[in-house]
């Protein structure tokens, strides 16, 4: 059963890092496109899927969010309020740019990987760039993609938040991570965007009675 929903503190992160797989590209689009305006961070996503897919789910998902949503490219900015959505194929990274802006990095490599883009290099770079300011979030899928990523997170200060086995087409990927004790809450896909959603202005002014429940 999904747990408690965290509540966390304003400004307590820089950015939301979202990994998933199978079963996950409905849900993964519900809870963006849930998601208020006035998003104060970048939300970056590894989603296993072809070239073609991940493209076409950042044009349905920017048609259908307040946020911007786009298939990240090599060398882009990373601005708040911004969704980046890694290519098929290729690992997304985040570094720190020439002006200590952030900026995506696309590559393919390592080639040895199984998933492309990598849960894993995506969560290990946002611990390098944001530190304990990262909210990593690990949903349904085949495998452990992710675990030695949000134990990055983690060991920086950061926060991992899974989805409930209940709720998981496959849970597999959240098993890991839960069976690594790496995650502060097994959270429905609702909850999860609900977790998201605190970090906005709006959620602090007005938030909805009953939660969040706890903090961190």
């Amino acid at each position: 059963m999904p747990g408690d929903i965290p509540s966390f503190r304003p400004n307590r992160f820089k950015v939301v890092a979202i990994g998933s797989s199978t079963g996950g590209p409905n849900l993964v689009q519900q809870m963006i496109t849930g998601l208020p305006a006035d998003m104060p961070v970048p939300i970056l996503i590894a989603q296993h899927l072809p070239p073609k897919f991940t493209r076409d789910l950042a044009i349905s998902m920017d048609r259908n969010s307040p946020l911007t949503v786009v298939q990240a490219e090599h060398g882009q900015p990373v601005f708040p309020g911004t969704v980046y959505i890694g290519p098929g194929r290729m690992h997304m990274r985040v570094v720190k740019g020439s002006s200590n802006r952030p900026t995506i990095k696309i590559s393919d490599q390592p080639k040895e990987l199984l998933y492309k883009p990598s849960v894993d290099e995506l969560f290990d770079a946002c611990a390098q760039v944001y530190g304990k300011h990262t909210l990593g979030i690990v949903m349904t899928g085949i495998g452990r993609d992710g675990t030695l990523g949000a134990k990055n997170i983690v060991d920086a200060g950061g926060i991992i938040l899974t989805q409930s086995k209940d709720t998981c087409a496959v849970y597999g990927m959240p098993r890991s991570c839960d069976n690594a004790n790496l995650s502060s809450a097994k959270l429905s896909p609702e909850q999860l965007r609900q977790a998201i959603h605190q970090l906005s202005p709006s959620y602090q002014q007005s938030p909805p009675q009953g939660l969040p429940s706890r903090s961190a």
